[in-house]
């Protein structure tokens, strides 16, 4: 008797890889408003998996920050790997710094700003995946 287990099936029904290792640096490479870099790590547009979220890294060079914005259906998570900076979620703004985890819901405007002298470096999930049209930008007042 042959035994197939779950993970068997799921590879041969979906023909898609039930593993993928990529390598950060490696993978697509975004420069957003504001002049910070995102590698788009895992995401189901670029890649042969839906893991039901994307992963970025995220890099904001001293002095940079994001621009405000809110994804309008995505929850998000922030997981701080290098520098120092400031967090703003709507009008509470939160320091942080390596080894801080951050859940952000949907809906809520926020936006990252490096204080440090040193990159600032994080790690972004979102999930369901990022989606430009989900997001909304808050463009600064001339």
């Amino acid at each position: 008797m042959l035994a197939v287990g779950a993970a068997d099936l799921a590879a041969q029904e979906f023909n898609a890889p039930l593993v993928l290792v990529k390598k950060a640096d490696s993978c697509r490479v975004v420069t957003a408003g504001g002049g910070f870099t995102v590698h788009e790590v895992i995401h189901p547009k670029n890649d042969s998996v839906n893991p039901g979220f994307s992963i970025a890294k995220v890099l904001l060079g001293p002095g940079k920050s994001t621009v405000p914005h809110r994804l309008k259906t995505s929850a998000q998570v922030y997981y701080i790997l290098k520098g120092k900076g400031i967090l703003h979620v709507e009008d509470t703004s939160f320091v942080i710094e390596p080894g801080d985890a951050i859940y952000i819901a949907p809906g809520l405007f926020q936006w990252a700003e490096n204080t440090g002298k040193t990159d600032l470096e994080f790690i972004c999930v979102v999930s369901p995946p990022w989606r430009a049209y989900d997001e909304e930008v808050i463009e600064p007042k001339k």
